[in-house]
């Protein structure tokens, strides 16, 4: 499949969640405190295009409930798509596609300027490659266990730090992403973001901006965009969008 296949497919299916979500949510006047946060986006670079959707559930509310003890929150996430690399074995390009479900049981803490999730639970996994290659890390289907971590604060109205990380079992995989933002026009945060991603033998690093916080009627955006490399050798621009809405 070629990368313009890949954009066009992530668009469209992103356009298609976004519209979705806003019909759900426009006619939906939410509690003081809401329970369910659902979220979707798209990743895209030179060499993949990923999906990804879910939900956090909150029996407790999500926001600051006036406890001091962390409330009880459930993440269930879906993920896949398409990416490609070279193999040394075959010595040629595979491409590969990947589906990912996750159920992850959590505590959710919300006080005053700080957030903070953390969730483990099972994962499922299915990695198909074209064509088959046996030397690689990951072809088939696995099981195994994801472990996420979230964290947000504000040391002020103006300012905001956000750290994201995952780990799973199988690979094993994971990522890190730190961001840093300043408030120069409300309510939009803009500032610089790292990240980086390993899967088994393979690294990439991401270094650029974002813009987190953009209101539009009933969700809230954020983007991410500049460049990657990775262990392969390879590098290019990426782009990074996410949605989310409370109710």
């Amino acid at each position: 499949m070629s990368l313009a296949t890949r954009l066009a497919a992530a668009a469209a299916a992103t356009a298609a969640l976004v519209l979705c979500a806003v019909r759900t949510w426009a006619a939906a006047d939410g509690p003081g405190n809401p329970s369910y946060l659902l979220f979707g986006g798209t990743d895209l670079w030179r060499e993949g295009a990923f999906l990804y959707g879910g939900m956090l559930w909150s029996p407790g509310g999500l926001d600051d409930n006036g406890s001091r003890a962390p409330g009880f929150t459930l993440k269930l996430l879906m993920s896949g798509g398409d990416y490609s690399y070279p193999s040394g074995s075959l010595r040629t390009e595979v491409d590969g596609a990947m589906v990912s479900a996750a159920a992850l049981p959590g505590w959710r803490l919300s006080r005053d300027a700080l957030t903070v999730s953390l969730f483990a639970g099972p994962v499922l996994q299915d990695y198909r490659l074209t064509p088959n290659d046996p030397e690689s890390h990951l072809h088939g289907f696995y099981a195994g266990a994801q472990f996420a971590a979230d964290v947000w604060y504000q040391p002020s109205p103006a300012t905001m730090v956000a750290v994201n990380s995952t780990v799973l079992s199988i690979g094993p995989t994971g990522s890190l992403r730190a961001a840093f933002g300043e408030r120069f026009f409300a309510p939009v945060f803009i500032g610089p973001e790292t990240q980086a991603l390993w899967c088994a033998e393979y690294q990439e690093l991401r270094f650029g901006a974002h813009l987190t916080g953009w209101r539009f009627q009933a969700l809230e955006w954020d983007v991410g965009a500049g460049w990657a490399v990775d262990s392969d050798r390879r590098g290019g621009p990426y782009v990074r969008l996410g949605f989310n809405g409370r109710y």
